[in-house]
């Protein structure tokens, strides 16, 4: 897990804004937000704010998260990885596709 920043301010809405550590955090939508004590609070869900100091809006998973979470304190993240799909020995199987040749006529 990797240092996100600091709990910036708490909207009406349940939101929770982060000034972000990151200078390009726009790759981290999606990603998995944890507390000081490594709970996970929610998923970061949009980045807003300059380019030079931008902030991540994370939505928690439940509204107590937000209540209890203070301001100032730090938060982590972690990229989770998508799950590929295995196939066998003969690797990906395609039905049908293709480019067709046209007849002239």
């Amino acid at each position: 897990m990797r240092k996100l920043g600091r709990v910036f301010n708490k909207t009406r809405n349940g939101l929770i804004v982060v000034q972000s550590l990151l200078k390009d955090p726009r790759r981290l939508v999606g990603a998995s937000v944890y507390d000081e004590d490594l709970k996970k609070i929610g998923k970061v869900i949009d980045v807003i704010g300059r380019v030079d100091s931008p902030y991540v809006v994370v939505k928690p998973i439940a509204h107590e998260y937000a209540e209890f979470i203070e301001l100032g304190s730090n938060v982590y993240y972690r990229v989770e990885r998508k799950k590929t799909k295995r196939y066998g020995k003969k690797g990906k199987r395609r039905k049908g596709g293709g480019r067709r040749k046209r007849r002239k006529r």
